[in-house]
């Protein structure tokens, strides 16, 4: 295969994009707590300022976090085989979904029915008992682990593809053409066109899988572009060179979302155009990161390895300890704004040392949390 698709040189800018991306999860968490968006327990003072700025950065955290790990993809194959990559994505993803759904995510349905059960004892045996909401066994937060798998497994065939020879052709015309100016904002009409046509069936975000096929295929189409654009150097060189021009489209459509979310548009425009719009917003957004990530964060440091390793269990653990911490301080009495700050430290603080203590030195925490093991 063409050496400029198949050498994996380290991207040291996809880690800091990586370690940024699960921040802002952190923080995105701590937001849904005081925002007046529907979530699993609220501060009874509501910080309404905080809705359009979630709003704003639900449009593409997730998805760009999906094309990250389309990236790593690339990583991950390396010189591996089919079967040997399937088993590397199945311990690094599944075993922590499963020990996630029995270990980490029962305490955050606790909170959530402690009224219904009194103590966390009287929960433990029935934390199995049918699926949430109804009932008590979730995935929660870890859907996006579950659906990362599934993104994996379904882009093996399509990874095949890219590397045979038809794939070498493909790669050619993408070449070909990277150099047109704003040429790959093209990629928001799949991405488009998958969304005009299951959202109508899958209209809302659920999270459990049944429901959720709009989404998922979104977080496929982001996951793929990973692996395509920043697996070939050419494709990666044209959105570093370009990054001021998807900024702009992304800047544009930026200030259109905030005027939309304070004065509607919706009797203007069509729903297909505010679609397609929105699409066109997420891939812009998505290229202007990657460029200017590209362009001034391809180095290395000391701390990245560290964080770059630690941003996996740290999303495990996050919104369990947010949820866990918000639910114990909720006797006592603070203004919203100071009660926010507080939460942030000690959720910040208690999962930096659950890792640090607990999962870093360990070989079977870090087996259960699908890090890579301890190096003698």
């Amino acid at each position: 295969m063409n050496a400029k698709t198949t050498t994996a040189v380290r991207r040291y800018d996809i880690d800091w994009l990586r370690i940024l991306l699960v921040l802002s999860v952190f923080l995105f968490h701590i937001g849904m707590y005081f925002n007046s968006f529907g979530w699993h327990i609220k501060n009874p003072e509501r910080i309404t300022g905080l809705d359009p700025i979630m709003g704003y950065l639900h449009t593409w955290r997730m998805p760009l976090l999906f094309l990250v790990s389309g990236v790593g993809t690339f990583f991950a194959l390396g010189k591996r085989t089919t079967g040997q990559f399937m088993g590397e994505r199945a311990r690094r993803l599944l075993i922590p979904l499963v020990f996630g759904m029995f270990v980490i995510v029962p305490p955050q349905v606790f909170v959530e029915k402690q009224v219904q059960y009194g103590t966390f004892l009287n929960f433990i045996p029935h934390l199995a008992e049918g699926s949430y909401p109804a009932g008590n066994f979730s995935w929660h937060h870890l859907w996006f682990v579950l659906y990362l798998f599934i993104c994996a497994m379904a882009a093996i065939p399509m990874i095949l593809l890219l590397r045979s020879k038809a794939g070498k052709g493909f790669y050619r015309i993408a070449e070909k053409y990277a150099s047109v100016k704003g040429v790959l904002l093209i990629l928001a009409l799949p991405l488009f066109l998958s969304q005009f046509l299951l959202l109508p069936l899958f209209p809302h975000e659920t999270h459990d899988l049944v429901h959720d096929w709009a989404y998922i295929t979104s977080y496929f189409v982001f996951f793929m572009y990973g692996y395509i654009l920043l697996s070939n150097q050419i494709l990666t060189r044209s959105i570093i060179q370009q990054r001021r021009i998807y900024a702009g489209v992304a800047l544009s459509l930026s200030v259109l979302y905030f005027y939309d979310w304070f004065h509607s548009i919706d009797a203007y425009i069509s729903n297909t155009l505010q679609l397609l719009l929105y699409c066109i917003a997420q891939i812009s957004i998505a290229l202007a990161l990657i460029g200017y990530f590209g362009k001034y964060l391809n180095y290395d440091h000391p701390w990245r390895r560290k964080l770059n390793e630690a941003v996996y269990p740290f999303y495990i653990l996050h919104q369990t300890v947010i949820l866990v911490l918000a639910f114990s301080l909720r006797g006592f009495e603070m203004e919203a704004g100071w009660r926010m700050l507080v939460l942030t430290l000690l959720s910040f603080s208690l999962i930096t040392a659950i890792y640090t203590l607990l999962i870093r030195p360990f070989g079977a925490m870090r087996f259960l949390f699908g890090m890579p093991g301890k190096k003698l």
